[in-house]
């Protein structure tokens, strides 16, 4: 003895008219009414959101730029273990490069605005 079930399909094609059938999917359409829920906002909180907050200020890029350089002339003074000569070779010579790569680096980004200003689209009439 198996069960038999009936789908909701199948009793409106029981009607025998096609009135039937658009009127129950109508009913159907209007009774499975979905309600989006949006998930949950998190906020964060502690550390990740202080420095977040710095790294967004205009605070940021002087105090970085000064404990960077506090850092390079620790290790300096380290590597040259108090011997002043080693110490301003070491100094002189990264200096040198950052100088370098800082002329590099602006000569790539002038050219890379002259190219943007330059290719500005023309009206043709």
């Amino acid at each position: 003895m198996a069960k038999t079930t009936r789908s909701r399909s199948g009793s409106s094609t029981r009607g025998g008219s096609k009135k039937g059938a658009s009127k129950s999917s109508a009913r159907s359409n209007t009774s499975r009414k979905t309600t989006a829920k949006s998930a949950p906002v998190q906020t964060e909180s502690g550390f990740s959101s202080l420095f977040n907050r710095f790294a967004s200020s205009k605070a940021a890029t002087p105090l970085i730029f000064l404990a960077s350089v506090i850092l390079i002339v620790g290790i300096d003074l380290l590597v040259s273990w108090n011997k002043y000569e080693m110490f301003f070779k070491i100094l002189g010579v990264e200096i040198l490069i950052a100088v370098v790569i800082w002329i590099i680096l602006t000569l790539v980004f002038s050219k890379r605005a002259g190219s943007d200003s330059s290719s500005s689209p023309v009206d043709e009439v």
